[in-house]
């Protein structure tokens, strides 16, 4: 579940020591042993994509996330929630690689919950890092943070609410290369409520079949990691990373060189209509 909340922000300078972008993951006691190693894998894997920050401040120290596993709505049913809890904005600011100066909000905080009564079943599944990576990617501000408006000022302000249609520069250009050369924007989800609608990738409602949308490799943008429902085999798409790149971090490959990133194969099970939220 991702929600765009009103976040405890700072509004700072530019200053010229920078970090390389990393997750910290502090575990509530609801978090069984077995369970964590999937959450350092998923911390890991965005590490990997993720590197850096496409502006140097001493304040961009990578993001603490509070990571939980507790009873909400029974097996089947919303998988997982997330999003930033704090973060910093910085106002009219050229990001490295741009021209133009942008109003930039990121992520320093996050939590996540899962549901207890899904978390063995996506285990056996093979999905339950799939999930925490999903869930992850909000934390870090996947639809959670495009145009987050603040004092009268939007930030991330590629994405207009409600309108079902993303428009940052990268993600864009890397959904042209992949999916739909003319394409003007990145079609995002307005079904599935609160929660689903205007911050993931758009798909049938429900999850509910392949969408016909196809990289050159025939992967279906229904099984794209960021869509609203949980449908396998899962794979980040160069439009995703594009579109961290967009928010303002630095991404690998860089994105005149994206690659599509595997995560799984495929596996049988019922993970179709669940929602990841």
């Amino acid at each position: 579940m991702y929600k765009k909340v009103i976040l405890p922000i700072l509004i700072l300078s530019a200053a010229h020591a920078s970090a390389d972008f990393s997750i910290s993951l502090n575990f509530a006691s609801g978090v069984e042993e077995s369970y964590k190693s999937a959450f350092n894998d998923a911390a890991s894997f965005w590490e990997t994509q993720i590197t850096g920050y496409r502006f140097d401040d001493i304040n961009l120290q990578g993001i603490n996330i509070s990571a939980n596993v507790a009873t909400n709505d029974g097996v089947g049913g919303t998988l997982g929630s997330a999003g930033p809890t704090s973060g910093y904005v910085f106002n009219g600011i050229v990001l490295d690689g741009d021209a133009s100066p942008s109003d930039v909000l990121y992520s320093t905080a996050g939590s996540m919950t899962f549901d207890s009564a899904d978390v063995d079943n996506l285990i056996a599944a093979g999905s339950w890092e799939t999930v925490i990576r999903h869930e992850m990617a909000h934390v870090i501000g996947f639809g959670t943070l495009w145009g987050f408006e603040n004092g009268g000022t939007t930030y991330n302000d590629f994405y207009i609410n409600g309108s079902g249609q993303y428009t940052g520069t990268a993600g864009l250009a890397a959904y042209q290369a992949e999916f739909d050369s003319g394409a003007t924007y990145v079609p995002v989800e307005l079904g599935g409520g609160d929660g689903t609608a205007n911050g993931h990738w758009n798909e049938i409602d429900g999850g509910a079949g392949l969408t016909g949308i196809t990289d050159g490799s025939g992967n279906d943008m229904a099984n794209e990691l960021m869509t609203g429902w949980l449908n396998s085999p899962s794979y980040v798409s160069n439009t995703t990373l594009g579109q961290f790149y967009d928010m303002g971090y630095s991404v690998i490959p860089e994105p005149s060189s994206i690659l599509l990133v595997a995560l799984f194969g495929s596996v049988g099970f019922w993970i179709r209509r669940q929602f990841l939220i």
